[in-house]
């Protein structure tokens, strides 16, 4: 048609094309610059955490390097001041194997004072820590500890069955349970049952109780339910079963093991620590792996190896130089060098608060798909890694090589007062000694009274001659002269009694058996010393009746006990069910001890292998503590005691 026009609009069309292609990829660049950004911005969060952490670590080591170096010093000078001290010792230092972690000391000592305040700075990078700590000098000293003094100790070991109580009172306030001034029982949880040489065990098979510590240079066992007051050592394993407890804390150089109950404290252990529905207070530390299963766990986790938890809530952080897995349950935070798995919807990291190294698999409400950002900065860390604390090692307490060293707080043996020997120079003047042998006849009671100088009947109810007074002979015990009744064999079935006021010494060159309905009377303020070269049997029914203290007012047991029998057959010390009651000291390092009652044994007990049985108890005299007789000297050198952090 003529007079229209056609209009070509192609080259406007492709115009405005262009331009919204160049507008789309301007947002997409300030996309794309806003994420960079924020990854940015979150790499050098973690950047900063990270170094803050090396500087703490750093600041940490400065700390602990000095403490080390200074009680080396000591050691070798004991008489150095605290200005000596810190006149020769390293002002800086840095980490090995990390570059730019360094630490800077500072060292103040209050005028005319023993307390050391030293300040360690960490630096990595641009990142810096301040920590204080707080030392004392304590002074060397000198100290006589009593041979009675150790509680409970089989240096082979100890088993311990029935459901009796292992305890402590002090019986220079009163007798076992007696109500003092204070309106409290004299009732203590002072006890220690402890072995100490390599291979023993402590074994509680029993319901009892041990109101104090257990100490094992080799393992423990616990094959039924049993309550320790206070800490658990043992140079080897802890195995716990059906429901015990620990009041205090659990360290094992080798593995810790417990099904059901709980521990009021930390668990320690070289190996690993598996627990099972058990319930722990404080802090869990394993150079191996932890395997934790229901309950729950009151502080810290610090694991060389992987840690797996499954419907366990832990209150603080978890961390591992390995692998991290979690089933359920709660925890503060996660710290793993290499992966961390959260298998249940269930699993609940508080405040999102996870650092690992390695690869993340989380359950679907953790986010699990391919674009989760728990698979990324920052709780997926960036090289370096997750930085934690060095795991500790339980250390191995000092094992008993026969000799002790005056000089060495630490050392530790079965015999110190060399037993065998002290025995063989009383028996040398024995050579003559007879048989006592004391019967009761029908209603008739004889008595027979031992005092310092001489053993006789001071009531004879026979109608044949009395036999002659036994004089006492003078001999060396213990280092000491004395004035000794020797006697072969030793059998009593009738009354022996210690004159009022004396402190006898007695020597059974034979066996010493007290049986029947026999009585052994200790009156107040006198004791009696009975060295036995072979068995001593303390039967049923016999009655031992001594003061409630358990000290003289010299500081001499009202009644101890040597043995040196080391035969074999039979116990070298047998204390029998059905005795009355019993108060006693006994040292017998190469014996065999049983305690077999269903009443309660008071004193202490020292003895190669030690086996307590029945319902009665055993009740630790600390008194004992304090006794005159065979007491060994140590000499504590002069050292640094750590008393707390300070804040900056």
């Amino acid at each position: 048609m003529q007079g229209l026009h056609s209009i070509n609009l192609k080259g406007s069309q492709q115009g405005f094309t262009l331009v919204t292609v160049l507008i789309m990829s301007m947002m997409a660049s300030v996309l794309v610059l806003n994420s960079l950004k924020d990854n940015v911005a979150q790499e050098r969060l973690s950047g900063n955490f990270q170094k803050k952490m090396n500087a703490r670590l750093v600041a940490e080591k400065g700390v602990f390097d000095t403490y080390n170096y200074l009680n080396a010093q000591l050691a070798a000078n004991p008489n150095q001041t605290l200005d000596q001290l810190i006149a020769a010792m390293q002002t800086s230092g840095s980490a090995s194997g990390i570059s730019n972690m360094s630490y800077n000391l500072t060292a103040n000592i209050p005028t005319g004072s023993n307390q050391l305040s030293l300040q360690s700075d960490g630096l990595r990078f641009d990142g810096e820590t301040k920590l204080k700590a707080n030392f004392e000098l304590v002074s060397g000293s000198s100290q006589s500890s009593s041979a009675f003094g150790g509680g409970i100790i089989g240096c082979d070991g100890v088993t311990i069955s029935g459901s009796g109580k292992i305890d402590s009172y002090d019986s220079s306030k009163g007798d076992y349970a007696e109500i003092l001034d204070n309106n409290q029982a004299n009732i203590n949880n002072n006890a220690t049952v402890r072995t100490l040489n390599d291979n023993d065990k402590i074994i509680l098979s029993g319901a009892g109780n041990i109101e104090g510590d257990l100490i094992a240079i080799g393992s423990v066992e616990f094959k039924s339910s049993a309550h320790i007051a206070g800490n658990v050592h043992s140079n080897g394993s802890i195995n716990m079963f059906n429901n015990s407890t620990i009041g205090g804390n659990a360290s094992a150089f080798s593995y810790f093991k417990q099904q059901n109950g709980s521990i009021a404290g930390n668990i320690h252990a070289n190996d690993y620590v598996n627990v099972n529905q058990t319930q722990v207070g404080g802090d869990v530390t394993t150079a191996g792996y932890l395997d934790a299963t229901g309950y729950s766990i009151g502080g810290d986790i610090l694991a060389g190896d992987n840690i797996d938890l499954s419907q366990v809530n832990v209150d603080g952080l978890a961390q591992t130089y390995a692998n991290y897995s979690q089933y359920e349950g709660s925890v503060f935070g996660i710290r793993s060098k290499q992966n961390v798995t959260l298998s249940s919807t269930l699993s609940i990291v508080r405040n999102d608060n996870i650092h690992y190294a390695g690869s993340g698999d989380f359950a679907k409400d953790w986010s699990g798909a391919a674009d989760s950002k728990y698979l990324s900065a920052p709780y997926k860390v960036l090289p370096p890694e997750p930085s934690l604390l060095e795991v500790p090692l339980v250390e191995k307490l000092p094992v008993d090589d026969g000799v002790l060293d005056p000089d060495d707080p630490n050392d530790i043996t079965c015999d110190p007062l060399g037993i065998e020997n002290e025995v063989l120079t009383v028996d040398s003047y024995a050579d003559s000694a007879k048989d006592l042998d004391i019967k009761d006849t029908g209603a008739a009671h004889s008595v027979y009274t031992l005092s310092n100088n001489e053993g006789d009947y001071s009531q004879w109810a026979s109608s044949s001659s009395k036999p002659a007074a036994i004089p006492a002979t003078s001999a060396r015990f213990l280092g000491q002269s004395k004035s000794i009744l020797m006697y072969d064999n030793v059998n009593i079935k009738g009354n022996i009694e210690v004159k009022a006021g004396h402190n006898v010494v007695m020597y059974a060159k034979g066996n010493f058996n007290l049986s029947g309905a026999s009585t052994l009377t200790i009156p107040d303020d006198s004791s009696l010393t009975l060295i036995v070269k072979g068995a001593l049997i303390i039967g049923s029914g016999s009655t031992i009746n001594t003061p409630t203290k358990g000290l003289t007012k010299d500081g001499i047991p009202v009644f101890s006990i040597y043995s040196s029998y080391s035969g074999t057959g039979v116990d070298g010390v047998e204390i029998k069910g059905g005795v009355e009651q019993i108060y006693a000291a006994i040292y017998a390092p190469l014996s065999d001890v049983k305690i077999a009652s269903a009443v309660d044994f008071k004193g202490s007990v020292l003895g190669k292998k030690v086996e307590v049985s029945g319902a009665g108890g055993i009740h630790y005299d600390e008194a004992l503590g304090l006794a005159k007789v065979g007491n060994v000297t140590t000499n504590t050198p002069s050292h640094l005691v750590f008393r707390g952090w300070q804040s900056l």
